[in-house]
């Protein structure tokens, strides 16, 4: 597979037609496995075996709800694809590896070889994990952490090969955690003890690109049309709020709702947005709200938001505004 091809691949393993950037939630059944079909769209896939059996939601708005463009990566760089070899680790090996659950938890994780590549003339020894039956991963950490690339790591997937197999492991294939996509339902594993490389592996995937202006104004277009529940799935469940009235920070639970309870004289309400500025993870906007109330009164508020964003959730509001008249 050349370098491209990996590129769709990946993207279609996020935004395809199953894409994880589609999954909404997870679940644990019991029973046959098979496809439901949910009434407002939602598909069910059911899977599993030996009596155990998960269940995923996809829905298809959610990609579109999250904003999401693309995955930014490093120029592609053939300095970074070494030979490695697989070589034995002890029988039924099984690490202890940290998880993004919220806590977070440790669980053993099978861990049947490890994986040796000499990198700058240093050899180094990553523990190669297995977190599902056929699925080889080296969950690393470097020094581009937090600074270039998220600071949970990335991944390499790797082939089922025997220990003493040589095979080429290619850091521009380096990717990241599904944990950025959907971080209550993919509680991914953190690197495992030891599987640090002490020098800035500049290759593979940096980070998930979000397209926020779009993403603050699909947000400010549910409100005018009332659709709280839209509003509010765009937001990350812990998102807060703050306006300039005296009243502090609320939940945008509180927020969204205080805001139906207020809606009942309104005719009409419109977001006139006349300037916005982006950077990463975070919208600046000005506005002019146009409302229209049920009596025919009629008034603008002049206002300016700030959004903060995290994995394409809004995650804080802050709104300054004036009563125009």
């Amino acid at each position: 597979m050349t370098y491209e091809q990996w590129r769709e691949a990946r993207w279609d393993e996020i935004a395809g037609s199953n894409g994880k950037a589609k999954v909404v939630a997870k679940g644990m059944v019991s029973g046959d496995g098979g496809t439901i079909e949910l009434p407002d769209g939602r598909v069910v896939f059911a899977g599993g075996g030996d009596g155990s059996y998960g269940v995923v939601v996809m829905d298809d708005k959610a990609l579109e709800q999250s904003g999401l463009q693309g995955i930014d990566t490093y120029p592609y760089d053939p300095a970074w694809v070494f030979e490695g070899e697989f070589r034995a680790a002890p029988a039924d090996r099984h690490i202890e590896v940290e998880h993004l659950t919220a806590p977070r938890t440790t669980e053993a994780v099978r861990a049947p070889v490890d994986l040796a590549v000499t990198i700058n003339g240093e050899e180094h020894v990553l523990a190669v994990i297995e977190t599902m039956p056929g699925q080889r991963l080296v969950i690393f950490t470097d020094e581009t952490n937090g600074s270039g690339t998220p600071d949970i790591g990335r991944w390499l997937v790797l082939p089922l090969l025997e220990p003493g197999s040589k095979l080429t492991v290619d850091f521009n294939q380096a990717s990241l955690s599904h944990h950025h996509l959907v971080p209550e339902v993919f509680t991914c594993p953190l690197s495992p003890p030891g599987n640090h490389l002490p020098t800035r592996v500049e290759a593979g995937e940096r980070a998930l690109m979000y397209d926020l202006r779009t993403k603050a104004t699909t947000y400010l277009r549910h409100l005018e049309n009332r659709e709280w529940s839209e509003a509010k799935a765009m937001c990350a469940t812990d998102a807060t709020v703050w306006h300039n009235d005296g009243k502090g920070d609320s939940s945008i639970g509180e927020n969204i709702a205080g805001m139906e309870a207020q809606v009942e004289p309104i005719e009409s309400m419109r977001y006139d947005i006349t300037r916005q500025f982006e950077q990463p993870g975070e919208v600046l906007q000005q506005h002019v709200v146009n409302v229209e109330t049920k009596d025919g009164g009629l008034f603008r508020v002049d206002a300016a938001v700030y959004f903060r964003f995290e994995n394409g959730l809004i995650t804080r509001i802050e709104e300054y505004a004036s009563l125009l008249g």
